[in-house]
């Protein structure tokens, strides 16, 4: 549990608001949404399939 909390200041808060990144919007969003989470489909959609190949050709 945390006992010693303190407001930030001014300047605190406006450093913070400045260097943080997804605030700052210093990420395309794209990216961030869209590509990357299609890859990982695509990853796991093609190892799902390679190891029902490879079932098909051990027990099939």
């Amino acid at each position: 549990m945390i006992t010693n909390v303190q407001e930030a200041t001014a300047e605190e808060t406006r450093e913070w608001l400045e260097n943080d990144y997804f605030i700052g919007m210093k990420f395309d969003p794209l990216v961030m949404f869209v590509v990357i989470p299609a890859l990982i489909q695509i990853i796991v959609l093609a190892t799902m399939l390679g190891s029902m190949a490879l079932t098909g050709l051990f027990f099939g």
